[in-house]
């Protein structure tokens, strides 16, 4: 088993007004109304300028928003999200808005037009989803779910198909069963497996679902000790004491303390480019971290790190969190998307689409496992000899870390600074 399993899972469950279907049960085939063009990721987003690391700093803004109206209201519960796959679904989505939706998508993304061009903000997604996907470790992906009665223009599925890679289905979704079936087992045969719920529900209106899935495993470079695990007390949020199994490891992690921010952060690597930020807010001080926090603090810890002997112990943990998101969505202000101003006439130019639930499940596990055992520092030893005495110098004690209280956790992508994964745990499992 890999040291820990990230599946970010991200629906957005379109719905039509106004309109009545009747037809027959599902059927599993591609949308039949243009061929499937089969060029790769590699010949339809590589060719010209890399523009991928111009989306980059929008992509964090908006994942440190989203982060801030969901902790706003969210306390008591584990906050994990996927901001690249968020925004991703999102931006491939635009693709079929006209007017006021479009252009409140792109503000709501944190995307300024006057910065950046459409054209590059869609080729910088494809070109991120090409870097990602041509590493091992990374699975990620789109896909269309549509009915077969929607009559789903062209110019949009040619789009999300060279843009996104995105796979298109005709189902029915007056079959309400089977269509669920039909896209949990999609999701489950694209992520290895990976059991996760996916659709629980579909409205009676919904004809259209759009599913974008990223699946990373990832080995610790320095593993923790399984012999080592001890179970101790975690002080949960509202003065809630669990006892959880804590990982323990003492080696050289990249460390900072930051004064103004009240917290520690420290690096754990992945084998590989990923690495994972701890974050422990000093007792207290969570909510003031939470926030004051915003994007350039990560710039601010990656140039301000340094190399301590730290013995650290975190939980061992998994976790499920499943939100819709439309709310905070609605919040970042992408209003009409969901009332009866939508426009996605760049998608069904004879349906009155709106969307009724944006989805969003994450499962994280975290463990010790790790394929590289290097550079642990144990206790220092003093050796004695006859004659004459000979003293080795005796290293100072490591710094301890503990996370033994709710604290926040990134997973990043340090070869293009791609945020993966981004929350805080409160009450592991």
């Amino acid at each position: 088993m890999k040291a820990t399993i990230y599946l970010s899972l991200f629906l957005i469950g379109l719905q039509l007004h106004y309109y009545h279907f009747t037809g027959p049960h599902v059927v599993q085939s591609s949308y039949p109304n243009i061929q499937q063009q089969q060029s790769t990721l590699d010949q339809e987003c590589n060719t010209g300028d890399n523009v991928w690391h111009k989306i980059i700093p929008y992509n964090a803004d908006f994942a440190f928003r989203l982060y801030k109206e969901m902790s706003s209201t969210i306390e008591d519960k584990n906050i994990l999200f996927s901001p690249i796959s968020v925004s991703s679904a999102l931006a491939m989505l635009s693709l079929g808005a006209k007017s006021e939706t479009q252009s409140q998508i792109y503000d709501g993304l944190a995307f300024n037009l006057s910065e950046i061009e459409q054209n590059e903000i869609h080729k910088g997604f494809c070109q991120l989803m090409y870097r990602h996907t041509v590493r091992a470790y990374v699975k990620t992906g789109n896909a269309l779910f549509l009915d077969k009665s929607l009559e789903v223009l062209p110019t949009f599925l040619e789009d999300v198909r060279h843009l996104y890679h995105a796979e298109d289905f005709s189902i029915d979704f007056l079959n309400n069963t089977g269509a669920k079936h039909h896209i949990n087992d999609y999701v489950k045969n694209k992520t290895e497996g990976t059991k996760i719920n996916t659709v629980k529900y579909l409205s009676k209106n919904t004809r259209m679902v759009l599913v974008n899935y990223f699946l990373y495993k990832g080995e610790w470079e320095e593993r923790f000790i399984p012999e080592l695990t001890l179970e101790e007390d975690f002080f949960a949020y509202g003065n809630t004491t669990v006892k959880l199994n804590m990982m323990l490891n003492t080696a050289l992690y990249k460390f900072v303390r930051d004064e103004e921010l009240f917290c520690s952060v420290v690096e754990v690597p992945f084998s590989g480019v990923a690495v994972a930020l701890f974050i422990l807010p000093d007792q207290g001080k969570l909510k003031d971290l939470e926030s004051s926090l915003v994007k350039e603090d990560l710039d601010k810890w990656r140039t301000s790190f340094q190399y301590k002997d730290i013995k650290l112990s975190i939980p061992k943990f998994s976790a499920y969190p499943s939100y819709d998101v439309k709310r905070f969505l609605q919040r970042l202000g992408m209003r009409n998307a969901f009332n009866q101003h939508a426009d996605f006439s760049k998608i069904a130019a004879k349906h009155n689409l709106r969307i009724s639930q944006v989805l969003h499940e994450v499962m994280l596990v975290v463990n010790e496992e790790g394929g590289v055992v290097a550079g642990a520092m144990g206790p220092s030893f003093t050796f004695f000899a006859d004659d004459p005495i000979f003293l080795l110098p005796t290293l100072p004690p490591p710094l301890v870390m503990t996370f033994n209280r709710p604290f926040l956790m990134f997973v990043i992508d340090s070869s293009t600074g791609t945020i993966l994964l981004m929350g805080k745990i409160v009450i592991p499992n």
